[in-house]
C-alpha cells in the first residue's frame, strides 16, 4: 500500500475481479451451452483488494428463444460479495445460449 493513499490496501481492479468470476460460471454454469456473450454491463459497487475472498449470485432474469428453435437469449444479473458479505460488484450479462435439441 501506498502512504496517504485514498483507498488503503493493494487493489484489484473490477475488470479482473468480473474476469475471475466469468471464468467461474464458464467452467460451471455456462460449460457446453454458452455459445456467445452478447452484451455486458457492470457496476463497482465497493474496492476489491489483494487477499480478498469473492463469491457470486446468479439470477436468471430473462429467457428469450430464437427463431432457431434450441436457441436462447439468457439474461442472467451477477452479484459479487467479498467475504465480508458485502456487494463489491454487480453485473447484467445476455448470452446466447444452446438447448436440448
Amino acid at each position: 500500500a501506498y502512504p496517504g493513499a485514498a483507498i488503503p490496501g493493494r487493489l484489484v481492479p473490477a475488470a479482473l475481479t468480473q474476469c475471475l468470476i466469468e471464468g467461474m460460471l464458464f467452467q460451471t454454469l455456462i460449460q457446453g451451452v454458452g455459445l456467445a456473450l452478447l452484451e455486458i454491463h457492470t457496476r463497482a459497487h465497493a474496492p476489491v483488494r489483494v487477499g480478498d475472498s469473492i463469491w457470486a449470485t446468479v439470477e436468471i432474469a430473462d429467457i428469450r428463444p430464437t427463431s432457431k428453435n434450441n436457441r436462447a437469449i439468457v439474461t442472467q444479473e451477477v452479484k459479487v460479495m467479498n467475504q465480508e458479505g458485502a456487494m463489491v460488484l454487480s453485473y447484467t450479462v445476455k448470452r446466447l445460449a444452446a438447448g436440448r435439441s
